[in-house]
Parts: structure tokens; C-alpha cells; sequence
């Protein structure tokens, strides 16, 4: 269900003992028999033919991650620009109620048919029942209706050529499909997930079946992104493409180089099962970072000097009371530092972007309210701030 509604398909794939994950090697292989353009990442130690070589790919290595990384963004370029920045739509729209199609529903018997097309009505689903002839059909009406259909639940035994023949079609069309089985031997694909191959129904159980596809529609309907916070949400998609803006100026300078300085009073761990970064120098990173956020105040040609001097005593507020943070909980003083910065390089643009800068200053808020324990002057001064902003907004 959801790969028919996306534009792209990332996957990484990493060695895992005993073998890769079937799982996401079978989510390869629909999202190839959806054509859909695929970015596989594959780590270095895997062999050469577990991803068909017509696909997008590039190894990776644990060890070699970060100098690895100009690569890697090159690929998700070349899959990006292919994607394009607007893809269409659908091309056909639904305009009728969401539809089920039945493959070998003659076979299911009299009883069980009539307690699954009760339980289908019951999920307000149209119900299509494929007709069970040795004619492949010559019209682009049934067709149409399998590759249009919201789900498909199918007997694999005892078709005919049509049944088989639209089993296919839905196949083709990354129809959702429950797949049946009647026979307890069934020969089940030896690497195939599980969860994927066809569910044993014993015949004649009309409850069984039922309560087997229940279990299978629940899964399907199942909202993967529940948002219980909507509007946080949306703001902080605003905030991530506000922030992506922000990186083409200047700015994006000052974060490589405060990358590199990082970066070279570190140590890296790159070993099999994990990617750790040990020995930086936090406080004294932070340090400079709040010394370059005061400078930028001072020169600052778009606040009157009476905000200038304001702000500037703010942030030398801030870095004086972060003092006992940094030692103690440096990721936290990372966060407070980080927000200060987007705030002070936020208010002092001659057209500060009044939603961008609200929701950078709630989050240096938050960021305080961490360390309020141990620094409780981090979140007085953080307040003032937010009033500061807030004077000016207004």
C-alpha cells in the first residue's frame, strides 16, 4: 500500500548474522516489479548478487562512513534529480468507494463466501468476485478493476487460467493481496518471509477464514504516522526547510568549520556495531560557538544599539550560565548552544521570518528547561530572550 503511493525507494542493506534480512530483500524486489527508482546502499561486506545489478547502488562501510559521505550524497543526487522536484500524481483517480477483488471465492464454499462478503460489506468494501473461466479475459474493464482495487484476497489452488491470469494482474500492479492456502502442506518458499506467502485456512471454516482476513485488513488500514501533535509537526517542517535555506548563506560556512573544529579533537570508533565519537573537547567547542553568536550581535548592522547591546549582554548571559553544563551534561549545552545560534542569526536579518524565529526561540526554551536543575539561570536568560524577540516582533 505504501509503496504504490510513493515516488522513490532508499534502502540499506547490511550484513546481519546469519544473512541479510529477507524482509528487505523481498521489499526490493516489489519495489523493482513496481519499477519504481530505487537507492540501495550495501555495505561492503555482503556478496555480489543479492541486488539485480540494473538498480541504483553503492557500497558503504562501517569504518569508512564519514569519508564515504561525499559519495553518498552524489547518489541520493543522481536519484533525486531523476525523481525530479514535482512528480505527478496518479494518473487515474478513484472515484468510486474503495474495492476488494475476490480470486477462487467458488472454491472458499457456500458458507465461508457468504461470512467473508458479510465481514467485507461490514468494512464498507465493493465487492468484485473474479469469474472462474478458462478464457483470459479480452476487455480492459476487469483488468482495470484489479489494478485499481484497494485490496485483493486470493485462493493460489485450483484456479483457472483467468483466475490465475488476475492473480497475476494484481501482482503486477502492487495490488495489497491476502494470499489463501487450503492445503496444510503447503509448499512454502524456503526464503521467502513467511509473512508473506499464503495463510492455511482450513476449508469449510467460515470463522477461521474470516478472523484470518480480519487480522490481514487491520495490518493493511494500520496509519503507520499517527500525529498527535499536528501542529509541532508542521512547524517543525517549516523549521527544516527555513533551516535548509539558511545553510546556503554564510552560515554554512561557520557549521563546516565548526564541524572541523569538532572533528579534530575527536576520536572515532567505527567498529562492527556501532558508530561512536568519543574525546571532544565539549566546552571549549561550545565556548567558541557562543564567542562567534556575541560577535555576530555586535556587528550587526541591522539592530538599533539599544537591541544590539540587549542581545549581545543576553547570549554573554547564556554562555556564563552553561558554565557548569558543559562538563556535566555537554549534550544538553549542545542544545542550548545550537538554538542560541539560530535565534541570534534569525533576529538580527534585516527581515527576520517572524515563524521561523518563534519556533527557534521556543526551542531554546525547551533546551533550558533541561538543564534548569543544575542551571537554573539558563532558563531565566533564555525567558528574556523569548521577551526580547517578542518586543521586537511586535
Amino acid at each position: 500500500r505504501h509503496l504504490r503511493s510513493t515516488d522513490a525507494m532508499v534502502t540499506v542493506l547490511t550484513w546481519r548474522d546469519p544473512e541479510p534480512s529477507p524482509y528487505i530483500l523481498w521489499e526490493i524486489g516489489l519495489g523493482l516489479r513496481a519499477r519504481k527508482p530505487q537507492l540501495v546502499l550495501v555495505e561492503d561486506t555482503l556478496p555480489d548478487d543479492l541486488v539485480p545489478p540494473g538498480l541504483l547502488q553503492r557500497r558503504f562501510s562501517r569504518r569508512r562512513l564519514l569519508r564515504e559521505a561525499r559519495d553518498h550524497r552524489h547518489a541520493f543526487k543522481v536519484l533525486a534529480g531523476y525523481v525530479g522536484s514535482d512528480p505527478p500524481p496518479s494518473y487515474q483517480f478513484s472515484s468510486t468507494r474503495r474495492s476488494c477483488i475476490l480470486i477462487g471465492a467458488s472454491l472458499l464454499g457456500q458458507e465461508p463466501l457468504a461470512a467473508l462478503t458479510a465481514r467485507l460489506q461490514a468494512l464498507r468494501y465493493s465487492i468484485t468476485q473474479v469469474p472462474a473461466t478458462h478464457l483470459l479475459p479480452d476487455g480492459s474493464d476487469l483488468e482495470g478493476a484489479v489494478q485499481r482495487a484497494s485490496l485483493c484476497i486470493a485462493l493460489v489452488e485450483g484456479l483457472t487460467p483467468a483466475e490465475f491470469y488476475l492473480l497475476g494482474v494484481a501482482r503486477a500492479a502492487l495490488t495489497p493481496t491476502i494470499l489463501l492456502t487450503h492445503d496444510p502442506a503447503h509448499p512454502y518458499h524456503p526464503t521467502r518471509p513467511l509473512d508473506y506467502q499464503p495463510r492455511y485456512v482450513r476449508q469449510g471454516d467460515a470463522e477461521a477464514l474470516v478472523a484470518t482476513v480480519s487480522t490481514q485488513i487491520d495490518i493493511f488500514e494500520e496509519d503507520y504516522l499517527e500525529l498527535v501533535e499536528e501542529q509541532q509537526v508542521k512547524r517543525y517542517h517549516a523549521f527544516q526547510e527555513r533551516l535548509l535555506r539558511a545553510q546556503r548563506d554564510g552560515s554554512a560556512q561557520e557549521a563546516r568549520r565548526q564541524v572541523f573544529n569538532f572533528m579534530s579533537e575527536a576520536r572515532v570508533d567505527m567498529s562492527k556495531d556501532k558508530i561512536e565519537v568519543s574525546g571532544v573537547v565539549g566546552p571549549v567547542n561550545i565556548k567558541s560557538r557562543l564567542d562567534h553568536v556575541v560577535q555576530s550581535v555586535q556587528q550587526a548592522p541591522t539592530l538599533g544599539d539599544a537591541d544590539r547591546q540587549t542581545l549581545q549582554r543576553l547570549m554573554q548571559d547564556l554562555q556564563a550560565g552553561l558554565e557548569p553544563v558543559q562538563g556535566a551534561r555537554a549534550d544538553d549545552a549542545d542544545r542550548v548552544t545550537q538554538m542560541a545560534e539560530l535565534v541570534a542569526t534569525e533576529a538580527t536579518k534585516a527581515k527576520p521570518d517572524k515563524s521561523f524565529l518563534s519556533f527557534s526561540v521556543d526551542g531554546l526554551k525547551q533546551a533550558a528547561q533541561a538543564v534548569a536543575d543544575i542551571a537554573p539561570a539558563v532558563l531565566a536568560t533564555a525567558t528574556q530572550v523569548a521577551a526580547f524577540v517578542a518586543g521586537r516582533s511586535a
